[in-house]
């Protein structure tokens, strides 16, 4: 299941230098120990460029925090990741963020993380979209995954450790990705804590946006 399919993507008349990326962000935090000393908080995204059909996986080590704090720092950090103005849509499992993002809410507390959050946002036409936690979408699924193995190791990712992942990920993956990205990050995993008793993803159930145009569209990266 991709929940971007709707997305529209017409972009056909522009020329490179009006040229605006139709992107989607699916974004996902954790924290294990949620509220209390010891807590680790990660962070998740998955970052699709739907017209050049290129994709960019984060994963980072917050420290202690709270779940709703990775929240709002996963889809930061994703919306950082762009370095030209963009038209996106977010995906994310939280009505916190969602919620905040749409005005619905008041921030009342974690002000420097909305600030941040809302200077991301500067530059681009933002759209945000709920979507249910674990409902089989592949892309918010591959975040989940990001975000939890990065609060378990305590770590971010490297660049080469994400790139290693990312070919195991397309445009136009299927539920298989789901599985070989959980069997990639173990065998990251294992570099880390070779004797590790706990398993982020024990817990879990394992079970075309292309177009033509008279340049090379830019990347967004």
């Amino acid at each position: 299941m991709r929940a971007y399919e709707s997305l529209p993507t017409d972009n056909s008349s522009t020329s490179a230098d009006t040229y605006v990326p139709i992107i989607t962000i699916y974004a996902d935090g954790s924290c294990f120990g949620n509220g209390t000393q010891d807590s680790a908080a990660g962070t998740g995204a998955v970052v699709i460029d739907h017209n050049r059909r290129e994709l960019r996986l984060q994963a980072s080590y917050l420290g202690p925090g709270t779940n709703q704090q990775a929240e709002i720092v996963a889809c930061t950090n994703a919306l950082r990741l762009l370095q030209r103005p963009c038209r996106i849509e977010i995906f994310s499992d939280s009505r916190y963020v969602i919620d905040t993002m749409a005005g619905r809410n008041r921030i009342k507390s974690n002000r420097t993380l909305w600030d941040g959050l809302i200077r991301a946002c500067y530059r681009h036409h933002v759209t945000w979209k709920w979507i249910r936690g674990h409902s089989g979408v592949v892309f918010q699924e591959i975040a989940d995954r990001l975000s939890r193995v990065a609060a378990d190791l305590r770590s971010g990712l490297s660049e080469d450790e994400l790139e290693s992942v990312s070919r195991l990920v397309k445009v136009d993956s299927d539920q298989a990705a789901i599985g070989a990205v959980e069997q990639e990050l173990r065998r990251l995993a294992a570099r880390y804590q070779p004797q590790r008793s706990v398993d982020p993803f024990d817990e879990l159930n394992l079970n075309s946006h292309r177009q033509g145009f008279a340049f090379t569209p830019p990347s967004a990266f």
